[in-house]
């Protein structure tokens, strides 16, 4: 059963570590698509024939760049009540957490006097038990007694 177990478990190590070999392998191939860089990347054309930008891409991409340095500021008071808005928010998280950990405490209190009784009863009767048993021994013999007078008897 051990042994078993073992091989299982050296297979599939071996076969998460080819996975693992071959998945490195096909990322360097992969092509690197910045998703939530800001700076755009530049890349050089390896190829024979590169275009040179003609005056109107320049146009166009200075255009861009215009468009998007003049966007309008931010509204720092509504940054500013949105902070507060998240920060009431946490209070009343952390007001709620401190709730249910005082009622966490409770519970345990009341968890802990209930086991505190129950092996209290459950020793109490643990003696009744015993005391139980020795009486019925005890009629038992009396019985025994008993019959044994009554033979004497006869």
């Amino acid at each position: 059963m051990k042994k078993s177990i073992v091989n299982t478990a050296v297979i599939t190590a071996v076969v998460i570590g080819s996975l693992q070999i071959g998945t490195v392998a096909y990322a360097e191939d992969m092509p690197y698509e910045p998703v939530f860089e800001n700076v755009p990347i530049t890349e050089s054309m390896t190829t024979a024939a590169q275009q040179q930008p003609t005056q109107s891409t320049i146009t166009a991409v200075s255009k861009i760049s215009a468009a998007e340095t003049s966007a309008p500021a931010v509204n720092t008071t509504a940054a500013t009540a949105e902070n507060g808005n998240l920060q009431s928010a946490l209070m009343q998280l952390d007001s709620a957490q401190v709730e249910i950990r005082n009622q966490l405490i409770q519970y345990k209190s009341e968890y802990s006097n209930i086991d505190n009784q129950y092996k209290v009863i459950k020793e109490q009767r643990k003696l009744k038990a015993k005391q139980v048993k020795e009486t019925e021994k005890k009629i038992k013999s009396l019985d025994a007694t008993k019959e044994k007078i009554r033979k004497n008897m006869n």
